[in-house]
C-alpha cells in the first residue's frame, strides 16, 4: 500500500504590529531610561534632553542631575578620554540608587497593563473588527 502524502499544516500566526504591546514596551523603556540614564527613551537615543513621559514630581532623583545619552556612553560626543567612562559610572550609580523603585515601577506597569487589557477586551475587539473591515488585519492589531 502506498504511503499517503501528509499535508503541511497551515499557520495562522499574526505577523503585524500590535499597538497594545508597543505601548507597553514604550512604558517599560521609559521606566528603565528614567531610572538608569535620567532621561526618556528618545533623549537616550538621540541625545536630546526632554522632560520625559512622567511628571517631574514622580521621577526619581538622578543623583547629580545628569542626563546620559547613548552617544555619551559610547564616547561619540566625548570631549576628553575619560568622558565616556564617567558617564558609564554615573549610569551605574543611578541604576544602583534606583534599583528598587525601578523594579516596583516595572512590576506595577506590567500588572496595570494586564488588568487594563482584560478591562478593555470588548473595546479592543471592536477596534480590531473595524481594522479588519478596512483591510489592515494582517498589519495592525490593538
Amino acid at each position: 500500500m502506498a504511503r499517503r502524502k501528509k499535508n503541511k499544516t497551515r499557520s495562522r500566526r499574526f505577523r503585524g504590529f500590535n499597538l497594545w504591546n508597543a505601548a507597553e514596551s514604550l512604558v517599560q523603556a521609559n521606566i528603565v531610561t528614567q531610572n538608569v540614564f535620567g532621561t526618556d527613551p528618545l533623549g537616550f537615543l538621540v541625545g536630546k534632553t526632554t522632560a520625559g513621559y512622567f511628571p517631574t514630581h514622580l521621577r526619581h532623583s538622578n543623583l547629580d542631575g545628569t542626563q546620559i545619552s547613548l552617544a555619551e556612553l559610547l564616547g561619540i560626543n566625548a570631549t576628553t578620554a575619560g568622558d565616556a567612562a564617567n558617564q558609564r559610572a554615573a549610569a551605574w550609580r543611578l541604576a544602583k540608587a534606583n534599583a528598587i523603585p525601578m523594579l516596583m515601577q516595572t512590576v506595577g506597569a506590567r500588572i496595570g497593563f494586564s488588568v487594563a487589557k482584560k478591562l478593555t477586551r470588548g473595546f479592543r475587539s471592536d477596534l480590531n473588527k473595524g481594522i479588519k473591515m478596512v483591510g489592515l488585519q494582517n498589519e495592525v492589531r490593538v
